[in-house]
Formats: structure tokens, C-alpha cells, sequence
């Protein structure tokens, strides 16, 4: 039942979250205090900051800075984890 039910959340998310190709092109999501917005694999999506000094040079850099099993990312320089 629960895989169901996590089944259902992930296709509502593929059908609801917003496409991009640049940040700039997110005009409808928006991200809650302490996030900020960025397009990450033509999906708008918030990200917060990762633990640690953040500093990297590519995704690698950032494993096992995001808790609760959140994607990890570099940008602009900097350990983002993703949130929905």
C-alpha cells in the first residue's frame, strides 16, 4: 500500500512540476523561506543550502551533505540539496 501510494505522489509531481530550461524560465513554482529557486533537469526546483562549507566543483563534491535522502547538487560553486 505504501508503494502505491508513493507511486501516486511521484507521477502528481511529473505531472504538476513546471519545465524549464533556464531559472529564468520559472514563472510558477516558488520556493518557501530559506530556498532558493533553480532549474535542475528541466524541472524547477527549490533547493537549500548543504551542510558543511558548500564549496565545490562538481555534484561529487557534495555527497552525504543533504539529509533525509535529498538529491545533491553543484551550483554556481556552491552544495544545494533539492526539495519538494
Amino acid at each position: 500500500m505504501q508503494l502505491l501510494s508513493l507511486c501516486f505522489e511521484i507521477q502528481c509531481l511529473s505531472v504538476i512540476a513546471e519545465r524549464c530550461d533556464d531559472t529564468d524560465d520559472c514563472s510558477a513554482t516558488t520556493c518557501g523561506g530559506g530556498s532558493t529557486l533553480h532549474c535542475i533537469g528541466h524541472t524547477c526546483t527549490c533547493t537549500t543550502a548543504a551542510s558543511g562549507d558548500g564549496a565545490c566543483t562538481m555534484a561529487n563534491d557534495c555527497h552525504g551533505r543533504c539529509d533525509h535522502g535529498r538529491q545533491h547538487h553543484c551550483i554556481d560553486g556552491r552544495c544545494r540539496c533539492t526539495h519538494f
